[in-house]
């Protein structure tokens, strides 16, 4: 018997961690519901609750527009509003805007949960950056709803379970100072719309298709506002001064984006499969791209404007932009990496700087259309895999510097040795000579387009190779020698 009353008691304690401790009516009237968090705090504090001891225990209590305040008074003490807790928001179908106020230090898990019709976000949180992500974003729809019936992952599209289909808006407050990692990640993707007498599934699209900058927050995270499919255009102001890794990748309509004139790198995968990015103007100090920053942007075409200042592209940066035709490298460039440029198949023709001693592996793979590439003294180095692949060398032309840069056996593999070789200065003597170069210089059997077929074979004498043409003995260089 005692054993079952300390299981009630501990149903019943369990019960109650979860039960609103206060209801406080907004500005405007709305009831919102608190738990007390003081005990965390060395200053009164609440957090946003449910209404009830359990999430859904009052089906959408929060309705229409709901602007939460920064402190509350109730019972003669006055409170901090300091976060969202775990749920609180969850499955108010009819919330339409929500206004995250500056105190605000934590969003919990699953707080918005199929709010399905949400359209703006007013964020003014200044210090936010607590969260226990649900798929990533606090702003969760693990279903969505539309004309009465509710639907669940589309099969085609895996991520689409947690995507805020109604969110139009998001506008970030003019005192808010950071946006955290992740902060509005996956918002909008496809919504299906199931015919059941005509057995078919059709979708319409939604999502973010707007963000406002009221001020100038110093950071925006990791993340931010990836997989925003419906985000065509954002203007980040100047004053914005760190940025964080991916923060607009996937985001497939995307064209237009300005960014601080002072911004100096492009982080990581920042740009990485936004399919409609076209020319994008690089902010002036911009000195280096990092890893990924535009891989699989098909629609980007011109790179002509590259910044004056730029020492750096990073491994696979523009990897994938099938439609870049025109690439006017830097004089300031010192790094070209690994991948950075493999796959660009409209690529037609490259001229390295001279300030760049080494280019990374696979650099230009895959590159088919590349026809000329021009070398400059002062680079030393050219690595394994480079113009692998890139298949109109073939017929085409590589300039290369009087003092002969390192190659592998890989670099031009799948290049045939009709490529040709133009040395600054005419003299093919060390390049001749050489394992890997020397085989673009050996002669090559030239069919005699008179009726009598000229005879042409390799020899070798005393180690030595020597070509015999109508019998005439030349040197691999082509020079005709007497034995």
């Amino acid at each position: 018997m005692r054993r079952i009353q300390v299981i009630i008691l501990m149903i019943i304690c369990g019960v109650s961690m979860y039960a609103h401790d206060f209801e406080v009516k907004n500005a405007e009237g709305v009831s919102i519901w608190y738990n007390n968090v003081t005990s965390k705090y060395n200053y009164n504090a609440v957090e946003v609750s449910f209404r009830g001891t359990w999430y859904d225990a009052y089906k959408d209590e929060y309705k229409g527009t709901v602007i939460l305040p920064n402190e509350i008074t109730t019972g003669g003490k006055t409170y901090k509003v300091v976060g969202i807790g775990e749920q609180a928001f969850s499955q108010c179908t009819s919330l339409r805007a929500i206004t995250i106020p500056e105190n605000i230090l934590y969003i919990g898990n699953k707080a918005f949960e199929s709010c399905g019709h949400v359209h703006t976000v007013h964020y003014n949180a200044v210090r936010c950056a607590d969260f226990t992500l649900p798929e990533f974003a606090p702003f969760s729809y693990s279903v969505m709803t539309a004309g009465g019936y509710v639907y669940t992952t589309d099969p085609e599209d895996p991520d689409s379970y947690w995507t805020a289909y109604d969110l139009k808006t998001i506008n970030i407050g003019a005192s808010v100072e950071r946006v955290p990692d992740y902060m509005f990640y996956g918002m909008g993707g496809r919504l299906p719309q199931v015919d059941y007498i005509a057995r078919k599934i059709t979708y319409t699209y939604g999502g973010v298709t707007a963000v406002n900058f009221l001020g100038v927050p110093t950071e925006l995270g990791n993340q931010a506002f990836r997989s925003c499919p419906q985000l065509r255009k954002i203007t980040i102001p100047d004053g914005v001064k760190e940025f964080g890794q991916a923060l607009f990748a996937d985001c497939d309509t995307l064209s237009s984006v300005t960014l601080p004139k002072d911004m100096t790198e492009i982080p990581a995968y920042f740009f990485m499969n936004c399919k409609e990015l076209t020319n994008f103007t690089f902010p002036s100090a911009v000195t280096r791209i990092n890893y990924e920053a535009f891989k699989n942007c098909p629609k980007l075409t011109d790179l002509s404007n590259l910044p004056a200042g730029l020492t750096v592209i990073g491994p696979s940066a523009f990897r994938a932009c099938e439609h870049i035709n025109n690439v006017v490298l830097p004089a300031t460039l010192t790094t070209i990496s690994g991948y950075s440029f493999s796959d660009c198949t409209s690529l037609t023709s490259i001229d390295i700087p001279a300030s760049v001693e080494a280019i990374g592996a696979y650099a230009f793979e895959d590159c088919t259309n590349l026809s000329a590439v021009t070398l400059h003294e002062g680079t030393k180095e050219l690595g394994n895999f480079v113009f692998a692949g890139c298949r109109k060398l073939s017929k085409g032309v590589v300039k290369a510097p009087a003092k002969m840069p390192r190659i592998y056996a890989q670099t031009f593999q799948g290049v045939d040795n009709t490529m040709t070789v133009e040395v600054e200065g005419g003299d093919n003597t060390e390049y001749a000579a050489d394992e890997y170069w020397g085989r673009f210089f050996a002669p090559q059997a030239v069919e005699n387009t008179s009726a009598e077929k000229t005879s042409v074979k390799k020899v070798i004498i005393n180690g030595a190779i020597y070509i015999k043409k109508d019998n005439k003995m030349f040197d691999i260089l082509g020079k005709e020698i007497t034995l």
